[in-house]
């Protein structure tokens, strides 16, 4: 489908798990996955993400791998971001992270384009060859699967800049792990666009669409209840938008949002006031 106003083809948008799970951060969805693939296609999403820990979940509500692929079907979509990748940065040879299993039961019941990983923890010391050899172990078992491994960093955390992020996965030689850009966390780890160029491995391999203010403590509190939808916060969502163009990457665009008055919203509502958002960050000239 032609979008007259940007001059390329309608971007691809994915909505990311939590911006319809109706629930904060670390909380049990409040909206069904039947719920979230209905919403998310009659906003014209052509994929959703998934938690692995909701997998599970599903299937205990009584819907089976079957019924989750016929909705994703019926729906249009596909799955293609799975979370969360922690826990991994200080394994040692031969261990992997204990969401491996569930990432992966995702991975074989649906597919999937990649999956998103980072260290929330603050209290971890990163040894960068210990780090490097996990995150290498990780991305060779995705890779089976036909997965990128998206490394994001969290400004609270361990692995707490871009650039760290960035290093850590050159030291990994892994091709397909690489960078997710998400924008909150991009700008309010004092990320600038330049820091894009000559990428290691995957280079971009993702990006999730948001906004909000740029902030100087408090970043995880501010990380779960501030993440506004893209362009209606003080960040640059569209410059970040062009910087990643400039360097190949066109999608998709997940969305990524969650704020308690966002969350509060029919699951519907919440699905199209996403779309309408990301489509007007990424029209923009």
């Amino acid at each position: 489908m032609a979008d007259p106003a940007a001059g390329r083809s309608t971007p691809e948008l994915v909505a990311s798990f939590f911006t319809l799970s109706g629930a904060g951060f670390a909380e049990p969805p409040r909206n069904t996955f039947v719920q979230r693939c209905e919403a998310a296609a009659a906003a014209g999403f052509t994929g959703v993400g998934l938690h692995a820990d909701d997998l599970a979940r599903t299937l205990a509500s009584g819907l089976s791998v079957q019924n989750m692929r016929d909705v994703l079907r019926v729906n249009g979509l596909a799955i293609v971001e799975i979370e969360f990748l922690g826990g991994w940065t200080d394994l040692g040879p031969g261990r992997f992270a204990s969401p491996m299993d569930a990432i992966l039961a995702v991975a074989d019941a649906f597919g999937g384009r990649h999956v998103s990983g980072g260290e929330f923890r603050g209290e971890v010391r990163l040894d960068p060859q210990v780090a490097a050899r996990s995150l290498r172990a990780h991305a060779d078992l995705l890779a089976g699967r036909g997965l990128r491994v998206a490394v994001e960093a969290f400004p609270w955390s361990a692995l707490g800049s871009v650039q760290t992020a960035i290093d850590l996965v050159r030291r990994s030689g892994a091709p397909n792990a690489g960078i997710l850009v998400d924008v909150w966390h991009f700008y309010n780890c004092g990320a600038s666009a330049d820091i894009l160029v000559d990428l290691p491995g995957a280079g971009i391999a993702a990006v999730q669409l948001n906004d909000g203010p740029l902030v100087h403590a408090d970043f995880l509190h501010h990380a779960r209840t501030g993440r506004a939808l893209p362009g209606q916060g003080d960040l640059d969502v569209v410059g970040l938008i062009r910087a990643v163009r400039a360097v190949g990457f066109d999608g998709p665009w997940c969305v990524e949002v969650n704020t308690p008055e966002f969350r509060a919203l029919p699951v519907g509502e919440a699905a199209q006031q996403a779309a309408d958002a990301a489509h007007a960050v990424l029209r923009a000239r």
